[in-house]
C-alpha cells in the first residue's frame, strides 16, 4: 500500500517566520493596533492570518484592512523572506525518488506556496499542491486536508507538520501525524501528534517505518 505524505509548509519545510512576522506587524499598523508580545507573535505561523487577527479582537472591517496590508507585503517581498530547514529539500526529493506520493497540506495561499516551494527547489518533487485559497472559503487546515483527500484519494496518508492545526486536522479524518519540533509550536502541541521527529533523520526513520 502506497504511503502519501501530506506536508505542511511553513514551519515544516521552510522557515518563513521572518516574512510572516513582518507582514503581520504591517497588518497591525494598518489599523493602528497595538503589537502583542513576542511570545504571541512567535506562534502566528500556521493558522490562517485572518483567524489570528480575529483572535486579537479585530472587527471584520479591521480584519479586512489588516489582511489587505499583510497580503500586499506577502505578494511583494514577503513571500521570499524565508530559508529552507536543514535537510528538508533533500529529504522531500528522496521520498519522491523512493516512490512515496508527496503532496502538501498548507494554510499558506496557493500562489505563495507554489512560489516559495519553487524557490526552495522543492516544488518539482510535489505531486499535488494542497493549499489554502487566497480568494475562496478554503482557509483552515482541516479544509485543506479535506481538499487533498478528496483530490488524491490516498490509500495510506500521513500528515507531517509543526502545529496543533496539523495534528487536529489529521485526527479529524483518522489520519496519523508526525510533529516536527523545528517549527513554531509550543511543545505541548506535540502531544496531539502520533509521532514526534526532532531531526530530518528521525522524520525519515518514522516515515520509512510507517
Amino acid at each position: 500500500m502506497r504511503t502519501t505524505l501530506l506536508l505542511d509548509v511553513d514551519g515544516t519545510l521552510i522557515d518563513s517566520y521572518p516574512g510572516i512576522r513582518e507582514g503581520f506587524l504591517l497588518g497591525l499598523d494598518a489599523v493602528d493596533w497595538q503589537h502583542p508580545d513576542e511570545e504571541f507573535i512567535r506562534r502566528i505561523p500556521g493558522p490562517p492570518m485572518t483567524e489570528t487577527f480575529a483572535q486579537l479582537g479585530m472587527t471584520p472591517e479591521q480584519n479586512e484592512r489588516a489582511m489587505a496590508a499583510y497580503s500586499t507585503y506577502m505578494a511583494g517581498e514577503g513571500w521570499s523572506n524565508f530559508t529552507v530547514f536543514d535537510g528538508m529539500a533533500e529529504l522531500v526529493a528522496e521520498f519522491k525518488a523512493e516512490g512515496y506520493e508527496v503532496v502538501t497540506a498548507t494554510s499558506k495561499g496557493e500562489s505563495f506556496a507554489r512560489k516559495a516551494l519553487e524557490r526552495a527547489g522543492i516544488y518539482r518533487h510535489i505531486d499535488f499542491l494542497g493549499a489554502a485559497q487566497e480568494h475562496g472559503p478554503r482557509k483552515r487546515k482541516v479544509d485543506v486536508i479535506a481538499h487533498v483527500l478528496d483530490t488524491v484519494s490516498p490509500e495510506k496518508p500521513l500528515m507531517i507538520g509543526d502545529r496543533r492545526h496539523d495534528f487536529e486536522g489529521a485526527a479529524h479524518f483518522g489520519i496519523a501525524s508526525v510533529a516536527v519540533t523545528w517549527g513554531y509550536a509550543d511543545a505541548r502541541e506535540y502531544d496531539l501528534a502520533t509521532y514526534i521527529a526532532h531531526t530530518a533523520e528521525e522524520l525519515k526513520d518514522i516515515i520509512n517505518g510507517f
